[in-house]
């Protein structure tokens, strides 16, 4: 447990997201404590290596703590269980489990494609509809990094940890008061802490990638970047910005590049099979789903069988609720939209 009246950088530093957690988030610190004591790791680490078969993504070390501290405290439905911060709750949301009907693995692709991707997978959502994404993608230190996302302008603030996160979160200006929450600290110490709290993200070892392939596969943020115009087209609505999006998606120099990591790089794979497959590039859309099928991702081996059976029946074609005909005139918007150089042939 911390003390924040004496908390500095070095101190936050060298604590765990559980200190954080039983600080200010754990409403009754002794279940807590019990829940957390008596947990079987084991369904832990079912949980990360279920992860890894679906998404074939290892995620950091943090991440097998932050499933321990989700069990403890969502361990049932008491007031305490939850994770609370006034309207915003923190359940992460992943899908772990393949489909086996193309339908049902369909309708997976529009709610989650951040996550397929880019890496990054809903952690909250306020009643604004802003969201907080987590990435399952390497960060400095080997902690867990969080994107603050703004629907209105569907854009990501800069990454931050989800220690900082969770310790300015559940932080309050308000006067101390021993009968309320522990994160009433009084303005000027709310402050400080905010100082704290940006220091510990700044003094941790930058992720250094170890070659041009990890640069891109680890980096959530640009991935999301390069990806984003694929959001409103998997629901099947083309936004006004879709020419300015697709600006800055990848194109021939990126696709020549890449081509050889995608059946070890899921990421890359999911992306590139979904966007030759709506820029109209079916020979190139092949030779990605001839990778895919032998990627170490679950999801991204299903990705491929669900597109290569839009290609070989287009007429059959469905992704959730989006027929052949929608699809087909998609394909004819974002071709229409696209730069010469993301036309491609293989």
């Amino acid at each position: 447990m911390l003390d924040l009246a004496t908390l500095t950088t070095d101190t936050l530093l060298s604590a765990r997201l559980t200190d954080v957690v039983e600080t200010l988030v754990a409403r009754d610190r002794a279940t807590f404590r019990s829940r957390l004591a008596s947990l079987d790791m084991r369904f832990t680490d079912a949980r990360v290596e279920a992860l890894r078969e679906a998404h074939g993504v290892l995620p950091p070390g943090e991440f097998r703590e932050w499933e321990a501290l989700q069990q403890a405290l969502q361990g049932n439905e008491e007031p305490e269980s939850y994770w609370c911060s006034e309207d915003r709750s923190l359940r992460l949301d992943i899908p772990l489990h393949v489909p086996d009907d193309p339908q049902a693995l369909a309708e997976l692709l529009p709610s989650y494609s951040a996550g397929l991707i880019a890496g990054l997978f809903l952690l909250s959502e306020d009643a604004s509809g802003d969201r907080i994404l987590l990435s399952l993608l390497p960060g400095p230190g080997d902690t867990l990094i969080i994107f603050p996302f703004i629907h209105e302008r569907s854009t990501l603030h800069p990454a931050r940890t989800l220690k900082r996160f969770l310790l300015t979160e559940w932080l309050s200006e308000d006067e101390p008061d021993p009968d309320e929450a522990p994160g009433q600290v009084g303005e000027s110490r709310y402050e400080e802490l905010l100082d704290v709290a940006r220091e510990h993200d700044e003094r941790l070892p930058a992720f250094t990638p170890g070659s041009p392939e990890s640069l891109i596969a680890a980096d959530s943020e640009r991935l999301y970047q390069r990806s984003h115009w694929l959001t409103g087209i998997l629901w099947g609505r083309p936004g006004p910005r879709l020419t300015e999006q697709l600006a800055r998606a990848p194109g021939a120099a990126d696709w020549k590049l890449e081509r050889p990591w995608l059946s070890r790089q899921p990421l890359l794979a999911n992306y590139w099979v979904l966007a030759h497959y709506f820029l109209g590039n079916e020979d190139a859309c092949r030779t990605v789903i001839t990778a895919a099928h032998q990627s170490p991702a679950a999801l991204t081996r299903g990705i491929a069988r669900l597109v290569e059976g839009w290609l070989n029946a287009p007429g059959q074609a469905r992704l959730a609720k989006l027929d052949a005909t929608t699809l087909a005139n998609l394909r004819r918007v974002v071709r229409g939209s696209a730069r010469a150089d993301q036309q491609i042939s293989n």
